[in-house]
């Protein structure tokens, strides 16, 4: 019973302090940076803005490059 308390918490110390993955086990990691652009299209997907809102933004980024 011990060696299984004991193995449950390395695997615990293991999932939180992960140095190999550069953080927490629970991190959201993605290969790549989000652009401004994957960001407007989630809000707009989440319907946090309009589609109004949605176009006059997506033509100002595509300007901005």
């Amino acid at each position: 019973m011990m060696l299984g308390f004991i193995l449950l918490v390395i695997v615990a110390f293991y999932m939180f302090n992960s140095n190999n993955t550069g953080g927490s086990f629970f991190t959201n990691h993605q290969s790549q940076a989000r652009t401004s652009l994957d960001i407007l299209n989630d809000r707009y997907a989440r319907g946090e803005i309009n589609r109004e809102e949605y176009l006059e933004r997506k033509q100002e980024l595509s300007v901005q490059k």
